[in-house]
This record gives structure tokens, C-alpha cells and sequence, in this order.
């Protein structure tokens, strides 16, 4: 009798250990996040708006988190590089991204570049920003509309300043384009600032600028903006009208920034960092923060932020069709 009972203690003993390695493993992705220093990559250079959105939360997210949060610049190819080192990360929930739109332009339009939109997972829209249409102080035009019908009465010469070839300001002047049926002539020039610069000089027409780079020349009037192509008319701008109510809806590029992680981050770790995210964001102080870099607090959690991604990618899949722009 002895030795049966110390067989089925045994086998209680057995089936206990089981049933406990089962609970630990099924509870310890969530339960013991994190062991060690979290990093935000940022794959643009230090200053960009992306950068600043990142830096303002650090503090506040190690304080939820319990360990240190640390912002990474990991710059080149656009925002490329910056972005695949996410995706070789561990998908641990140590590593996170912090984007703004070429996370999902880049693989739109170029080839070669080692990940897809689908290799991430969202935790946070965070925020967004600005994007307003500028022209030179003297320009001849004061609206929208002037523009369109200028473009209009003459095909193919007016220049519009673009930073990069398959970049957000490029999107965005394909989208323009076809909202408003006008032909005008693009340039790259390497960047926001150059295309700022080029404005400046009279050697571009317009563009699209984010406020980060523009808002500087419209406070000091060397630059006048038409239009803005937020949903809202902008804080920054209040009598600046937005591209729909000039007539042009679908001219709707909002500059966000996105928090995302490897996609095979365990479920439970991306619902803590969405917990966590939305509760930074809620902060007072951070937000006077944000708005102060001249960014608009979006605090959108980590299902709804996906779902948006998925919009992004469809509206811009089209535009690149319709534009002819293939992945190069």
C-alpha cells in the first residue's frame, strides 16, 4: 500500500510540474517583461521630429516599465536601415521602432530593402504633425485654388520641390496631382531643408513641407502657406485653411509617428506596451511637451494603429499605381 501511494505521489508530483511549466511559460512573456534596457530605434538623425517625439517619452516610459528606455539613431537609406534593424532585432519587446510614413513608402517604392510593412506589429500611433503647402513670401499665388487653376493654364511649369524620390513629399505630390488633375513638374532635392531652400531661392515653385521644417521661415514671413493637409485646421496655423475645405479632400498626408516591435512579439508584451504607451501619452506634462515641439498628441493603441497602417498602405499602393511609381 506504501508503494502505491508513493507511486501516485509520484505521478501528482509529475502531472504538478507540468501543469506549473505550463503556467510559467504561458504567463512569462508578459510577467517578467522587462528583463533589460529597452531601445527605441529612431532611424532618422537626432532632431527629427521622430527623435524628439521619442526622447520626450523616455523618462516616463522606464518609469512604467521598470527598466531603462534608451532612444537609438540608426540612420541611412531613407529611414531603410534604421527600420530592417528593428526587424533582425530578438522579437523580445526590447527593441522598438519609432516611425514616421516611409515605414510604410519604403517598400512601396523601392526593392531590396530586407523587410515588408507585415514584419511589424504597432503599438502606438502616437502623434502627428503638420504638413502645410508653402510658397515663397512673394509668390503671385494666395490660395489653394490659384494654384490648381495656374497649373492648369500651364501644364508642366510650375516646380514643385520634393525631398526624395519615393519619399512622404513625393507621395504626397503624386496624391496632389491626381486629387486635383494639374501637371507640375517635380524635383528631387535630397531633403526638407534643400527643398526649403530651393523655395527660398526661387528655384522651386512650392511643395509640402512638414511644419517642423517650414514653421520657422512662416514665422519669419519669407515663407506664406496655402493650405494644410491635416483633417483640422492646425494650432500653429489657425487662419491657414485645410486642403478639404479649399475642395481637395483626398489631399489628406498626415505626418504620424508610430511606435511598432517585430511582429512575432509575443501578444501579451505588445498589449503591456500598449498599456503603457497610452498611459505616457495621457501625461500632462508630456503632452504641453509634444505640442510645444509642434507635434499633435494622437495616443491611438496598438489594434486600432494597425488597422490604420493597413489604410495607409491600400491609399498609397494606389497612388503609386496610378503615379507609375514601381519599387526600384
Amino acid at each position: 500500500m506504501l508503494k502505491a501511494f508513493r507511486g501516485f505521489l509520484f505521478a501528482s508530483s509529475v502531472g504538478l510540474l507540468v501543469l506549473t511549466s505550463t503556467f510559467f511559460v504561458s504567463i512569462s512573456p508578459a510577467a517578467e517583461y522587462p528583463t533589460k534596457t529597452i531601445q527605441i530605434i529612431n532611424p532618422f538623425p537626432a532632431g527629427a521630429s521622430t527623435d524628439i517625439l521619442a526622447r520626450i517619452l523616455t523618462d516616463k516610459l522606464s518609469a512604467l516599465l521598470g527598466q531603462p528606455v534608451v532612444v537609438i539613431n540608426k540612420t541611412g537609406g531613407g529611414g531603410a536601415i534604421g527600420i530592417k534593424a528593428v526587424k533582425d532585432a530578438p522579437a523580445d519587446g526590447h527593441t522598438i521602432m519609432v516611425a514616421p510614413p516611409p515605414l510604410v513608402l519604403i517598400p512601396i517604392a523601392r526593392k531590396g530593402i530586407g523587410f515588408s510593412l507585415n514584419d511589424f506589429a504597432a503599438i502606438s500611433l502616437a502623434g502627428s504633425s503638420g504638413y502645410a503647402m508653402v510658397v515663397k513670401k512673394e509668390a503671385r499665388w494666395q490660395t489653394l485654388e490659384e494654384v490648381v487653376k495656374d497649373a492648369k493654364k500651364n501644364p508642366g511649369k510650375l516646380i514643385w520641390a520634393i525631398p526624395l524620390t519615393g519619399s512622404a513629399g513625393h507621395f504626397t505630390y503624386e496624391l496632389f496631382k491626381m486629387a486635383t488633375g494639374t501637371d507640375i513638374t517635380n524635383v528631387p532635392m535630397g531633403g526638407e531643408t534643400p527643398v526649403a531652400t530651393a523655395i527660398l531661392g526661387s528655384h522651386a515653385d512650392m511643395s509640402f513641407l512638414s511644419l517642423g521644417t517650414s514653421n520657422s521661415h512662416l514665422q519669419a514671413g519669407t515663407m506664406r502657406a496655402l493650405a494644410v493637409t491635416h483633417p483640422k485646421r492646425l494650432k500653429e496655423l489657425p487662419e491657414i485653411p485645410t486642403t478639404a475645405e479649399a475642395g481637395y479632400p483626398k489631399v489628406n498626408t498626415i505626418p504620424w509617428f508610430l511606435f511598432a516591435v517585430h511582429a512575432k512579439t509575443p501578444r501579451a508584451i505588445i498589449n503591456r506596451l500598449d498599456q503603457v504607451f497610452k498611459e505616457a501619452l495621457r501625461d500632462k506634462e508630456i503632452i504641453v511637451k509634444i505640442e510645444k515641439a509642434g507635434m499633435i498628441v494622437e495616443n491611438i493603441g496598438a489594434e486600432d494603429a494597425d488597422k490604420f497602417l493597413a489604410e495607409e498602405h491600400k491609399k498609397w499602393s494606389e497612388v503609386a499605381r496610378v503615379a507609375n511609381i514601381t519599387a526600384q
